[in-house]
């Protein structure tokens, strides 16, 4: 993994909580957003500035509303399009992701594709 600070995710109502458990296997720290705040929470004004406050890099499958911010409205987003990938592809994804990024710094403001690092 990368250098301080902690690799730590949001991962967004739309995806999986079984990709949670997947990524804290790995040593990560990831939490739901249904567990972290409520089921049905606004994306830009409930997830959005949970993630900044806590540091989180919000993983979802939500284009339209998090595809458009800029880099200084969020700690990272990575954002997946094809809803089909079972959990543990997406973890090993986000695990290859991960180790490409110096540190968890470097990330910062950043939005990758999931897809594009799926294999």
């Amino acid at each position: 993994m990368g250098s301080s600070p902690v690799w730590r995710f949001l991962l967004d109502e739309n995806i999986s909580r079984r990709v949670e458990e997947e990524l804290e296997s790995r040593g990560y720290e990831a939490e739901h957003v249904v567990e972290a705040l409520n089921p049905g929470v606004d994306d830009l004004s409930d997830i959005l500035p949970y993630a900044q406050r806590e540091d989180l890099v919000i993983v979802t499958k939500d284009y339209s509303d998090f595809s458009t911010l800029e880099p200084w409205d969020h700690q990272g987003l990575i954002l997946i399009a094809n809803h089909a990938y079972p959990p543990h592809r997406v973890a090993n994804a986000i695990e290859r992701l991960v180790n490409a990024y110096g540190s968890r710094t470097e990330y910062t403001g950043r939005i990758e594709y999931l897809d594009e690092w799926v294999r």
